[in-house]
């Protein structure tokens, strides 16, 4: 509901202070937006750290529907909530996310076509797993990230100890999460094993996967 508010906001500041006789367009950007955030639920897929979605978007629409609103705009705040709905349920998009609004000749007013695509990319850092330790630190920049040993982990550890598909370390819901994914040596939050389900993380705790303790830090 949080999202669905902000969304709400958002996109009717895009068209705040234009009379009717201006805003011609047939559909209204939250209706734009809603279209938008159902295909990506329903592309959305299963991965080996849990939901991701494609993070590359191309909304077609005719130039009846877009009407008055700057193309441009609609799509950085198309992109912002996608973002952000992104980061509060947890979806996982292996890249940066972006929507590009088109008009398309031939386009059938009311009615938007919405391609989605994934194209790998550095995001921001969000948290980071700090081995004081060994005085590295672990960049979580992804909103979902697979922590192992393996070479495919999205955080990758080398140590022997350290399982292969250690654990998932994501963000929902507006707080930090982490779940040991059926590790050989357990995943400990602040000295208690996890079991099968997720623990909320708050900065400066420390996680251990087997013997190596990180402190989880926010950037």
């Amino acid at each position: 509901m949080r999202i669905a508010r902000e969304l709400e906001k958002r996109l009717e500041r895009l068209v705040d202070g234009l009379s009717a006789a201006v805003f011609r367009g047939r559909i209204h950007p939250v209706d734009i937006a809603d279209r938008l955030l159902r295909e990506v639920d329903l592309q959305q897929t299963e991965g080996p750290a849990g939901p991701e979605i494609p993070n590359q978007w191309i909304l077609g629409i005719s130039a009846t529907d877009v009407g008055a609103v700057d193309q441009g705009n609609l799509a950085a705040e198309l992109t912002h909530v996608l973002e952000a709905t992104a980061a509060e349920r947890g979806w996982k998009t292996g890249g940066p996310i972006s929507v590009d609004v088109r008009v398309e000749d031939g386009a059938k007013p009311g009615s938007i076509g919405c391609t989605g695509s994934a194209e790998p990319g550095e995001t921001a850092a969000w948290s980071i797993l700090l081995d004081v330790a060994a005085g590295k630190a672990y960049d979580i920049a992804d909103n979902r990230v697979l922590i192992g040993r393996a070479e495919g982990s999205d955080v990758r550890i080398d140590h022997p100890e350290v399982s292969r598909r250690h654990a998932v370390l994501f963000r929902s819901a507006g707080r930090a999460w982490i779940q040991d994914a059926g590790s050989a040596n357990g995943t400990r939050v602040n000295g208690r094993p996890l079991s099968a389900s997720a623990v909320s993380l708050r900065p400066g705790d420390d996680v251990s996967l087997g013997p190596t303790t990180f402190s989880f830090r926010m950037s």
